[in-house]
């Protein structure tokens, strides 16, 4: 469960960090699905809250 919850952090930072690059991006230069990609930074943000969860209730030891 360790490695499952640094996978689910790890991707949890990746879907936050493009999702608010691309995003931004878009909507600045007038793209048309530019909700689409600012809405993987909530989805982000609870992956990150998961994984960070679930790495600290099953710490390696």
């Amino acid at each position: 469960m360790h490695t499952l919850g640094v996978i689910t952090t790890l991707l949890g930072l990746i879907l936050s960090i493009v999702g608010l690059i691309v995003g931004f991006w878009k909507m600045l230069n007038g793209g048309e699905h530019a909700e689409v990609w600012l809405a993987l930074v909530p989805l982000g943000f609870v992956g990150l809250l998961l994984g960070v969860t679930l790495t600290q209730i099953f710490r390696k030891q």
